[in-house]
């Protein structure tokens, strides 16, 4: 994704979609509680444990069931991601998490 956009870093994408536009599944319906790998990529300007840890608060502060699984970082170190395991209970929860996480400085984006 490219991102020139002066949105503080996020894309135009990442900025549009609030909690009252739900994403397009298609004539797809999500079911709750729905478990799935959600990463989180973050800019490389602050320490790991500090990035991971604004993530994690949302996921506290919401009562999300979560397991942290991986940590990768681009390969000109501009960029880290996070991969964590969480459990949703329903769609109110889901577009409060994102709403938070979007809130989160150094995020780029999340998925």
């Amino acid at each position: 994704m490219t991102n020139n956009n002066g949105n503080n870093g996020k894309s135009n994408l990442f900025k549009q979609q609030g909690p009252s536009q739900p994403v397009d599944l298609k004539g797809q319906d999500l079911k709750f509680p729905v478990t799935f790998n959600l990463k989180a990529v973050m800019t490389g300007t602050r320490f790991d444990d500090e990035n991971k840890q604004d993530i994690v608060s949302v996921f506290k502060k919401l009562d999300i069931q979560y397991t942290y699984l991986d940590k990768k970082v681009s390969a000109k170190g501009t960029y880290t991601s996070f991969t964590y395991k969480i459990t949703l209970a329903d769609k109110n929860q889901m577009y409060k998490m994102y709403e938070q996480l979007r809130a989160i400085e150094n995020l780029k984006f999340a998925l």
